[in-house]
């Protein structure tokens, strides 16, 4: 009886160690599945960031865009305005001298007037 409970005990340890390469087999499958898995996750992580990142780069974009075109209308109406002022002095309107760009109001020089202390004849050079 000894010999067949050798046997059958070999029989049992041949089973155990198929179980056990079976089970290392399983394992490593599974490793396989999660390295996987965390790298999707990984991958689907960053195109959510690079999503999130696009849109809020846009949305910063289109505003930086709107203040940007607000501020050169601005300033082009600014030029335009102290261009038109200058042309109504050329033209001799009184308008420009009365407002003169918030500065203080200017009279308007008389160019026909030669300043005081200027005699006519003197020689200044």
């Amino acid at each position: 009886m000894v010999s067949g409970e050798l046997d059958r005990l070999e029989a049992a340890l041949d089973e155990c160690r198929a179980v056990i390469r079976e089970a290392h087999a399983a394992t490593k499958d599974l490793r396989a599945a999660v390295r996987e898995a965390r790298q999707e996750v990984r991958a689907l992580a960053a195109g959510e960031v690079a999503a999130q990142v696009q849109g809020e780069v846009s949305r910063q974009l289109a505003e930086l865009g709107e203040r940007t075109g607000a501020a050169v209308t601005e300033a082009t109406q600014k030029v335009i305005a102290e261009f038109d002022r200058f042309g109504e002095a050329l033209l001799g309107k009184e308008a420009y001298w009365q407002k003169a760009s918030g500065r203080r109001s200017a009279a308007r020089p008389d160019t026909d007037v030669i300043p005081p202390g200027t005699l006519a004849g003197d020689d200044q050079g």
